[in-house]
């Protein structure tokens, strides 16, 4: 719908570009002209970033190995090693930081004490779950659809109850650009409104995650 081609941007070596570099807005350094990865708008990053239009919302939910049978709830986690993306809404969640989100719901908490292990990317939590339950880790939190596309591909992992919590999600963009800005927030609005969103979203999530 921008009339571009995409081209999708990792270092030069081939790995994925780091979280913190995607969310400090300071090191992009022209490497790319904005990031659709889950991201979170919060306060603390619109220091750096703009965050022209929320395009789905995200549900925090608690994994664990597949073999284990001693957490069936989210507080069967309390004091337990759990692994994280650093950085992520899920430290947040276990550190009881605020999401410094405006009109975000309250967040309950349901996990005591947690012995927490962060991670630089998004799958070494997984990889390290998966090598047995509590060789490494006795659970993960991430969103729901990066754990069932985990356990799509062969994972040995499992759900644990309903997710833990919600955030919304933006497209972000470097501020002083508000044309890009502007043309972003006119496509995913509109693809909101069509129904595309949702259906992309049923799609290769088999839920609707563009409504809270």
């Amino acid at each position: 719908r921008m009339g571009v081609t995409l081209k999708i941007v990792n270092n030069p070596d081939g790995s994925a570009i780091t979280w913190k570099d995607q969310t400090n807005g300071l090191t992009w350094d022209n490497k790319f002209d904005f990031v659709a990865a889950s991201m979170t708008p919060t306060a603390k990053r619109a220091e750096h970033i703009a965050f022209p239009v929320v395009y789905y919302y995200a549900l925090g939910t608690l994994a664990v190995h597949a073999d284990n049978s001693t957490i069936r709830i989210p507080a069967d986690a309390n004091g337990k090693r759990i692994g994280v993306q650093k950085g992520a809404n899920y430290e947040m969640y276990l550190r009881r930081q605020p999401f410094g989100i405006d009109g975000m719901e309250p967040v309950e908490y349901k996990i005591d004490n947690p012995v927490i292990a962060t991670f630089d990317s998004a799958s070494e939590p997984f990889d390290a779950l998966a090598k047995g339950d509590g060789v490494e880790l006795d659970a993960v939190i991430s969103y729901l659809p990066a754990i069932m596309d985990q356990i799509k591909h062969g994972k040995p992992l499992k759900v644990v109850g309903q997710p833990l919590f919600y955030v919304p999600q933006a497209v972000a963009v470097l501020p002083g650009d508000p044309e890009l800005a502007e043309l972003i927030s006119k496509i995913v609005t509109d693809m909101h409104k069509d129904g595309t969103l949702s259906k992309l979203s049923l799609k290769w999530l088999a839920i609707d995650m563009t409504v809270n």
